[in-house]
């Protein structure tokens, strides 16, 4: 019997792996808001990327219109929406489903254990870049994205086996982790890095890293970052840390965080999920962060000023 596989939200991440996987043949819905779903409807679910184009048309749902539930659920809105996503698709959710979310830090992990059982939720992360352009297509670019999952408990198990068997497909690369906390966390420890650098800097990497003093202060960054990672017991590896400071340090680089560009744009950001929460971390472990400090009262002031609620 074939699996049946809900992607909540149809952005740049989940309509991704979600067209690659309706492409490969798999049963995949959508759960999209009503503006995307009459979008998609009438457009199609267009991507354009390096490995290859798909458009196609998506089978989607929406919250009232789920009365079954999923084998799996591919989670990949932004952690503000979090709540409201877990309303939404909470009809899909049975005692066989697993969730598999794909969001930026941890925090998350404890909110979706609380609300549907640790037996329901997964570890995951992903590596791609892509974005939606202004008509509401999926551009990716760069090298073949990977999708990362594993039981929390960091076990092998034939379940876990089975549904990178049933995730896999053209176009993306499937690893199905023994480590995925670790996994999680040394991506955290990236895009905590690389937002408290381009939004206390207001540049990208390049710029920043040519000024004088430039890559002393990443590299501060960097080792607060990787000092929280290390006192709650995942230190990223010799090789992940050297290669998260080459990354930073590129004079040449045009490489801004999620975070700089949606508060450049006045929109809502992930700072509480990616700096917030490394904070209360550090905190706990007695760690002493001043330039996450100062990130993340910088990123408070703005979330005051727009009026965003908090993460719970």
């Amino acid at each position: 019997m074939t699996s049946r596989i809900l992607i909540v939200g149809a952005g740049a991440v989940g309509g991704y792996f979600g067209a690659r996987m309706a492409a490969a043949g798999h049963d995949v819905t959508f759960l999209v808001r009503p503006k995307r779903r009459s979008q998609l409807l009438a457009d199609g679910l267009c991507l354009r990327s390096t490995i290859g184009d798909i458009t196609l048309t998506p089978k989607t749902t929406s919250t009232q219109d789920i009365t079954n539930p999923y084998d799996i659920v591919l989670l990949s809105v932004k952690a503000y929406s979090l709540a409201s996503a877990m309303d939404d698709f909470s009809a899909a959710v049975g005692t066989g489903t697993h969730i598999i979310p794909l969001l930026n830090g941890m925090r998350h992990l404890d909110i979706l254990t609380a609300r549907f059982g640790q037996h329901a939720v997964m570890g995951g992360t992903c590596f791609i870049v892509s974005k939606l352009n202004k008509q509401g297509h999926i551009e990716q670019s760069g090298s073949m994205p990977r999708l990362s999952f594993g039981e929390i408990s960091g076990r092998e198990t034939a379940k876990a086996q089975q549904i990178g068997k049933i995730l896999s497909s053209p176009g993306f690369e499937t690893i199905c982790s023994t480590h995925i906390l670790q996994d999680m966390w040394n991506k955290w420890v990236l895009l905590a890095s690389l937002g408290s650098i381009c939004c206390l800097m207001r540049g990208t990497v390049g710029e920043i890293s040519s000024q004088k003093y430039g890559t002393n202060f990443i590299h501060a960054v960097i080792d607060e970052c990787v000092a929280i990672a290390t006192a709650t017991g995942y230190c990223p590896d010799e090789q992940t840390i050297d290669g998260i400071i080459k990354l930073l340090s590129k004079k040449d680089s045009s490489l801004t965080s999620s975070i700089f560009r949606d508060l450049c744009r006045g929109g809502p950001i992930e700072a509480q999920q990616i700096i917030g929460d490394l904070v209360i971390r550090a905190r706990k472990h007695d760690l002493s962060t001043p330039l996450l400090d100062l990130t993340n009262i910088n990123l408070g002031v703005y979330e005051q000023q727009h009026n965003q609620m908090p993460l719970t």
